[in-house]
């Protein structure tokens, strides 16, 4: 008995405290989009977050011989190319859905949602009525995927960053109607119990949400080629600096304002090993890079700073004229993102901020979306690589080839001149 009265004044609040119709339903959507992309930004974006440790963790040497005196350095770039497997495009994705209880337990303890007072139930006050609407959405959206007639329909797979696939969350709004109404035992009892005009409010809202949501298409990629240039420097104590650098370009309308840096120490360790068969070595880098960069037809901005570490250990040895290396490494990646974004251009229009017939805003009547959303999100991924490849060298003119085997296989190829 107590859910029933909690969700009659918690609903009668709810509907009197809605400023304009118009206004709730873009601020349910608004929500439900975030919602619909915070747990999918994860296996969305993982596949060129592997991408990226496995590229940026790469070309780092071509041999793991360190003289023990003298000074040189070297003057490189290093080039690397992927190719993405199928099951890279695609992931499966997460619907915002909420059991029952999962439900009943938000309005009950969410203080930051609702205020319950249970000794006197007209002193409950909606601290957030959007987010209220949204918690009861997302228990019937929960609902009505588990009923194949519901009209509701979520997909089984989504593209990832490098897929290429159009995938929708349908509404089934008449299902909706009829759950809020009396198909729901828990919320059909108190909306029979509501005033007419409560009624007519709480329906208005969800005849006004969208038919469907989008998730993220992809970019359709299915090779990956990066570049980097870089300088060695050596020799003090059979130690050797590496520094990598990219000043902040504009690199193109995909990636955007692009920079990047590193720098990393390499170690001799057969100077330790009298006669060691073959030269070894112990290697430690450090990188860094930012992007910033409008998205999309709306102009959503992205800016992303990403850390990166590998460590390794290197093996090489000469055989006529070529040197065949080798290494074992571990390595790191941290993606820290900030995603400020409106609400899709078709979502616009169906919400009516947009004209049927345009991408472009008609104030007063059209505005379109004027209150971008904001979200951070942050991704990490790890991995452990071997590395096998030949170098040559033609007097001060150095080439190399590997390849290198990990979660993200690549063939990477250098080339330097040494001074």
């Amino acid at each position: 008995m107590n859910k029933y009265i909690i969700l009659f004044f918690v609903m009668s609040i709810a509907a009197f405290a809605q400023p304009q119709q118009n206004d709730i339903n873009i601020e349910v959507t608004r929500r439900v989009s975030v919602e619909l992309l915070g747990p999918n930004a994860d296996p969305f974006m993982q596949p060129l977050t592997q991408t990226l440790n496995a590229t940026a963790n790469s070309r780092f040497f071509r041999t793991a011989e360190i003289p023990d005196t003298g000074f040189y350095f070297r003057v490189g770039v290093g080039s690397m190319i992927g190719f993405v497997r199928d099951d890279q495009k695609t992931y499966t994705p997460f619907a915002p859905v909420i059991s029952q209880d999962q439900f009943f337990q938000r309005i009950v303890n969410d203080k930051d949602l609702v205020k319950i007072n249970l000794l006197n139930p007209t002193q409950t006050q909606i601290v957030d009525t959007t987010g209220l609407v949204v918690v009861i959405m997302k228990y019937l959206f929960g609902k009505g995927l588990n009923d194949p007639t519901s009209g509701f329909s979520f997909p089984d797979s989504a593209a990832t960053v490098y897929g290429n696939r159009d995938e929708k969350f349908v509404i089934g709004k008449q299902y909706l109607v009829d759950q809020v109404s009396g198909g729901d035992q828990l919320l059909g009892t108190v909306y029979n119990a509501l005033t007419p005009e409560l009624k007519q409010s709480i329906m208005s809202t969800i005849n006004g949400l969208p038919n469907y949501l989008t998730l993220a298409r992809g970019a359709n990629v299915n090779t990956v080629v990066a570049g980097v240039p870089q300088v060695e420097i050596g020799s003090f104590m059979g130690t050797e600096l590496l520094l990598r650098y990219i000043p902040p370009i504009k690199y193109d309308t995909v990636v955007g304002k692009f920079s990047f840096w590193g720098i990393g120490i390499k170690h001799s360790v057969d100077q330790y090993w009298k006669n060691a068969p073959v030269n070894l070595a112990a290697q430690f880098v450090y990188q860094g890079s930012s992007i910033e960069n409008s998205v999309g037809a709306t102009n959503s901005q992205l800016s992303a700073n990403t850390t990166i570490m590998g460590a390794n250990i290197q093996a090489s040895t000469q055989w006529k004229g070529f040197t065949f290396y080798s290494a074992f490494a571990y390595e790191e990646i941290k993606i820290n993102t900030d995603f400020t974004f409106y609400l899709p251009k078709e979502l616009q229009r169906q919400l009516g901020l947009l004209p049927l017939d345009s991408d472009e805003p008609r104030p007063p009547m059209y505005p379109g979306d004027q209150r971008p959303q904001y979200t951070n999100a942050v991704f990490k991924d790890n991995a452990v690589k071997f590395t096998m490849g030949i170098s040559k060298t033609f007097g001060s003119l150095g080439i190399c080839l590997d390849y290198n085997i990990s979660k993200f296989n690549i063939v990477t190829l250098g080339l330097d001149v040494g001074f």
